[in-house]
């Protein structure tokens, strides 16, 4: 008969210390994926060996060691950043039904635990004034070794006209904050400007030129060949934590 949770059990005369908590204080929350019962039974199990003997606190710790690993392979010893946080709207541009695609680009030494890389808001209609609402939720959590490559976020603001068809207003992006804490943001935004003839176009028929490759808009090697006019900006809440940034001399 299995000895019940958090009890003690002798073997032989021996006496073997109760089954450690779970889970451990340097656990933390690793598993978000439902599984944090199984492990649980295989913790305990680490502590106690078959036919009812009580392992060697080495044995148990190694076991124990393992199942942490297999709990976060992805984010052991990594430092994490947890962003939470909305797409509040947009304000200044001089249509309205708009919507917005965005999307998350970050360095070779990050890697994305939980959340999207990329989404799209509904279209808003604003009855009153020039600011469309879209309060879009944002959640994401990486982890990284490094500080290069932060992520940063990209927008395009699209309008859509009563017959269904779609027109590029604007390009921008903006890097995630670096502190922890509640940020209000306004991430500006600009199309290319376009030849004459082109802006003519759009005048009377609509439309517009629209980059070839849309990561030219956050990419720093090619945006200077560009020349862009305003349009108008977009407006984020963001709230971000980070975690374990001190093991590598970084003060939050």
């Amino acid at each position: 008969m299995a000895a019940p949770r958090g009890s003690q059990r002798q073997d032989g005369g021996a006496h073997c210390r109760s089954l450690p908590r779970w889970p451990p204080a340097s656990c933390g929350a690793l598993d978000p994926s439902g599984r944090g019962w199984a492990r649980r039974d295989q913790w305990e199990r680490a502590s106690w060996g078959g036919a009812g003997r009580c392992r060697s606190n080495g044995q148990a710790g190694a076991l124990r060691m393992r199942i942490l690993r297999s709990a976060a392979p992805s984010a052991w010893g990594m430092a994490e950043l947890h962003v939470i946080g909305q797409l509040v709207g947009a304000s200044g541009f001089p249509q309205r039904r708009l919507f917005c695609k965005w999307g998350l680009h970050a360095g070779g030494a990050w890697k994305l635990l939980a959340g999207l890389r990329e989404g799209q808001t509904q279209v808003d209609d604003p009855q009153g004034g020039d600011v469309a609402y879209w309060c879009h939720p944002l959640d994401v959590h990486y982890a990284t070794k490094g500080l290069q490559g932060w992520p940063k976020l990209h927008l395009q603001v699209w309008h859509q006209d009563s017959l269904g068809r779609s027109e590029l207003l604007g390009y921008g992006f903006c890097h995630l904050p670096s502190t922890p804490g509640c940020h209000a943001l306004s991430c500006v935004t600009w199309r290319p400007r376009g030849t004459r003839g082109e802006r003519l176009s759009r005048l009377f028929l609509g439309g517009g030129p629209q980059l070839r490759a849309p990561d030219a808009a956050y990419a720093a090697g090619d945006r200077f060949r560009l020349r862009t006019e305003a349009a108008g900006t977009v407006h984020l809440q963001l709230g971000v934590l980070l975690r374990h940034f001190a093991r590598y001399g970084v003060q939050c």
